[in-house]
């Protein structure tokens, strides 16, 4: 993050998460972090108002925050995958199986068509029952993206984190907007890629609340 006066990067030893403190050395100016964060903030935002298709909720010590994937696209990707891997992988390894032949070449042949159908095939079942999950203890957490228990999992560690923001893309995934969320830190974690623009804000915004601001019950997390 840059100072608001002099614009100079902020170093990572002058930023207190914790304390929601910064220090610039260049001009000697202190800030709240949350400030620079979100200066425009005017304390409307909440957690507990979730839009459609995303939800909040506590079990025990976690919070759950998280959205659906679901998209239009896929009226469109579905029918698109049916023609493909039924005209590809059909016509290749199909024939094979129907005439209970084996043919090397043809098979070495057609794994372009196979990785691409796997690769699509998951997309596709992203827009129709995909989720982006975040379950948060007082320590940190995990973020899934996948589609029930099958996807991909990402922890993060509170105290290692310097920075909740939202980015543009270069690639965009059709029917999101093309953004992402990252956390900074020691690591970079990137994620909610599927999510369309109302969802991927109000997961943004439960971030930066939970960070900086602390839970509902008013206790920093």
């Amino acid at each position: 993050m840059n100072c608001p006066k002099c614009k100079n990067q902020i170093k990572s030893e002058n930023i207190n998460v914790s304390k929601d403190y910064c220090l610039c050395n260049t001009c000697g100016s202190t800030f709240k972090i949350s400030e620079l964060i979100n200066p425009n903030n005017d304390g409307k935002f909440d957690i507990k108002n979730n839009p459609k298709g995303t939800w909040y909720k506590r079990e025990g010590n976690n919070i759950i925050i998280g959205a659906s994937t679901k998209s239009w696209i896929a009226f469109f990707i579905v029918p698109f995958m049916v023609v493909w891997s039924g005209g590809s992988l059909g016509g290749i390894y199909g024939s094979q199986i129907y005439n209970g032949e084996f043919d090397p070449f043809i098979s070495l042949f057609g794994l372009p068509f196979l990785i691409g159908s796997i690769i699509f095939w998951s997309l596709a079942v992203m827009t129709i029952a995909g989720k982006t999950e975040i379950i948060i203890d007082n320590n940190g957490g995990k973020i899934f993206t996948g589609f029930r228990n099958i996807g991909i999992t990402k922890y993060f560690n509170w105290n290692e984190i310097s920075d909740v923001r939202e980015e543009k893309q270069f690639f965009t995934f059709p029917g999101s907007g093309g953004g992402s969320i990252k956390l900074e830190g020691s690591k970079r974690i990137t994620f909610a890629r599927f999510l369309n623009e109302p969802k991927r804000y109000y997961i943004f915004k439960a971030l930066q609340t939970l960070k900086y601001k602390g839970n509902t019950e008013g206790h920093y997390v």
